[in-house]
């Protein structure tokens, strides 16, 4: 049993620290690329419809509304779906887009979903671009001068931007920010140098109007539809692409339930995007995008067979350690007073965690310091950060039980 163990230690080891040196050497390699500048060259403004669904929104919505008033871009029109809200969401956007002609607000007594949301206002959008907003997020001013030139090459079908945490306040939160800081902004840059993109984040994106009306809009049976979504733009062969300098700021959910239901979402969602499109994996006909999401997912998988054996291996031999010492005059004060840690005794499972996080951490820094972010700023977060791994297996695990029960995976 430590045999087989041990070799898959080694080789889960290997596969992860191998796709971590090539990331790293991505930023590198194309680190000039990371923030570039697409200029703004269009003899007339592109007509854009920014699309904002919302279901029970109230208190977050207007914050919403107020950056959208900010935005720099005259050609523009802003489409609210309240999408069957219990609460005072559809007041509060009357109240505040009152007189304002770029706002159009559609109020449906029926529930359909983001994506039936969404797929209603693009049947109402008159823009060539079509961005959709979550109507907990705000954007900068000046987002779309730098994501529509993006839309200057005709195979590029979408534009996601850097998702950022807007006023992180609980120790979760300060966690969670940094993941987007790294998942959600750099990660998926480096992922737009080989067309490797699989979301166009909730938050924000922008995408062609065209394109989105070939592949059949967004899919209202999907969780996931800014995943989902992403798969079927890469399987049409069309390109995704990432500003990293335009930033949109997203909230968090405020308590760790309703982080895990969240991402029991997000991860459940994941799982059943992946088997709809499974004829795209390792598929040539597809580029390289079959080969980054089958690796990915493979080390998520062998990561959590590792994590859930290295538990079973540890509790059973804590057990047995416990059963020995009753035979014993075993005095566990003392025991531990006497503990002293050599070095050279340690295992190699445990010396290879050790490192796994010594790197997780040198990685973390490395992403921050490119992302120009003040890490003095992020203490709790930075020490914080292992949490995250322990929360990966809990979410994922949890997930696939969802799935593999044929459990309905609610949004809330």
């Amino acid at each position: 049993m430590n045999v087989v163990y041990n070799i898959f230690l080694y080789f889960v080891w290997f596969l992860a620290t191998y796709y971590v040196v090539m990331m790293l050497l991505l930023i590198f390699i194309g680190r000039k690329a990371l923030r570039e500048k697409v200029k703004f060259d269009f003899k007339k403004e592109p007509f854009v419809s920014v699309i904002i669904p919302a279901y029970n929104e109230e208190g977050k919505i207007r914050h919403t509304i107020n950056s959208l008033k900010k935005v720099k871009y005259d050609n523009i029109e802003f489409i609210i779906v309240s999408d069957g809200s219990k609460d005072g969401t559809g007041r509060e956007v009357r109240e505040n887009i009152k007189g304002n002609p770029k706002f159009i607000f559609i109020d449906r007594k029926e529930n359909k979903g983001k994506a039936g949301s969404l797929n209603d206002g693009i049947a109402k959008a008159r823009g060539e671009f079509i961005a959709t907003m979550d109507a907990d997020s705000v954007i900068e001013p000046g987002i779309f001068y730098k994501t529509v030139p993006y839309f200057k090459d005709p195979k590029v079908a979408a534009v996601a931007v850097s998702v950022l945490v807007k006023n992180p306040h609980s120790f979760f939160n300060k966690v969670f920010e940094l993941e987007y800081v790294i998942g959600l902004s750099l990660m998926l840059k480096v992922f737009s140098f080989f067309n490797g993109v699989f979301v166009t984040p909730g938050p924000f994106s922008i995408y062609r109007k065209s394109v989105l009306r070939e592949i059949g809009g967004f899919d209202p049976n999907s969780v996931t539809e800014d995943m989902e979504i992403a798969y079927r733009i890469q399987k049409h062969h069309y390109k995704i692409a990432m500003c990293m300098e335009a930033k949109v700021h997203t909230i968090l959910p405020p308590t760790f339930k309703k982080i895990t239901i969240q991402r029991r979402r997000w991860y459940s969602g994941a799982i059943l995007t992946l088997v709809k499109h499974k004829d795209m994996l390792l598929n040539k006909k597809h580029g390289i995008f079959g080969f980054v999401v089958f690796f990915n997912y493979l080390l998520i998988i062998l990561g959590l067979i590792l994590f859930i054996s290295s538990l079973y291996l540890g509790a059973s031999n804590a057990v047995k350690d416990v059963l020995h010492l009753r035979y014993s005059s075993f005095d566990l004060i003392s025991r531990i007073k006497s503990i002293e840690i050599d070095f050279l005794l340690l295992s190699r499972a445990t010396v290879l965690g050790i490192l796994s996080l010594l790197f997780t951490f040198f990685v973390l820094l490395t992403g921050l310091v490119i992302m120009r972010t003040d890490i003095t700023k992020k203490k709790i977060g930075i020490v914080g950060y292992i949490v995250m791994f322990f929360l990966y297996q809990y979410f994922w695990f949890i997930s696939i039980i969802k799935v593999i029960g044929g459990k309905k995976i609610k949004w809330r």
